[in-house]
């Protein structure tokens, strides 16, 4: 892992891209290239979050953004069988010249929820689902392999598929249960080469900090969970896998990999691909 700057091209113009959204009244899904960003099903609101994408955006060039929006949870803790008449969305892609969020913001993008006609209600309402697909261009100095050439797992025997993706997580589980950080740097070794390259870590110090990071999470006292109650998923096409829990508690979680610390429940990442020419599942973000 330490090594992993020495791979990333040193360049000035290190633009940076985040996504900045506000939620009342509906769960949602963002997807940008087609791989969940982040979603979140639960009761409340979400008053202008911001989630940095350089590691969504594999090469410069036109982006895909998609927003799914779900029926909201209720005080009661119940759920709302359709979106509702108040629900509303909004959100921005801002461009920064540099990895600096100070710096010359331009808006790229940016989206939200309209009205039924000569209404205050939302045009969704009523509905089950809803869904807006649209782009934007980005201009980055780096390329990523990611999932642009991976197999369409969508082709693959379901059943093997799912198999296969059961392993894959119970092998990540042993690693953090065991705090193997090697066999962890090891699995996610690929994963952090293009982190590295989307975000501009290329100097030593920046390789050691991650590195340092990463180490004191998996060492970290917290109980990794059981995997149960979960369902496969596919994304971009096919070409990323994801088991997803189905349990009410984690339901907007994106992984079916999650931790308890004494404090906090904690979602851990780990979406899957297979490789052009491969037939291991491995990490991909």
């Amino acid at each position: 892992m330490l090594d992993i700057f020495q791979q990333v091209n040193k360049s000035d113009h290190k633009p940076l891209y985040e996504v900045e959204f506000s939620q009342d009244a509906c769960g949602y899904e963002i997807l940008i290239n087609g791989v969940p960003l982040h979603r979140y099903l639960l009761f409340g609101s979400v008053n202008e979050q911001r989630i940095p994408i350089n590691d969504h955006i594999l090469t410069s060039g036109k982006q895909e953004i998609v927003i799914r929006l779900f029926p909201p949870q209720l005080s009661d803790q119940s759920w709302s069988p359709t979106l509702v008449d108040v629900t509303k969305f909004k959100i921005k892609v801002i461009h920064y010249a540099t990895d600096s969020p100070e710096d010359n913001p331009k808006q790229v993008f940016e989206f939200s929820t309209d009205n039924k006609p000569g209404t205050e209600k939302f045009l969704g309402s009523g509905q089950k689902v809803f869904e807006f697909k649209g782009t934007f261009d980005a201009e980055v100095p780096y390329h990523l392999e990611g999932w642009r050439n991976s197999k369409d797992l969508s082709k693959e025997d379901p059943d093997k598929l799912l198999k296969e993706a059961i392993a894959a997580y119970n092998n990540f589980r042993n690693v953090l249960i065991k705090k193997d950080v090697n066999a962890y740097a090891a699995l996610m070794y690929d994963k952090e080469v293009e982190l590295a390259k989307a975000f501009y870590w290329y100097t030593p110090k920046e390789s050691k900090k991650r590195w340092d990071e990463m180490s004191a999470t998996v060492r970290e006292k917290r109980e990794i969970l059981p995997l149960k109650d979960f369902k496969m998923v596919l994304y971009a096409g096919g070409k990323v896998l994801a088991l997803q829990p189905t349990s009410e508690m984690y339901k907007d979680y994106l992984s079916a990999i999650h931790a308890q610390t004494e404090d906090n429940d904690v979602q851990v990442s780990f979406l899957l691909h297979k490789k052009a020419g491969s037939n291991e599942l491995t990490p991909i973000r």
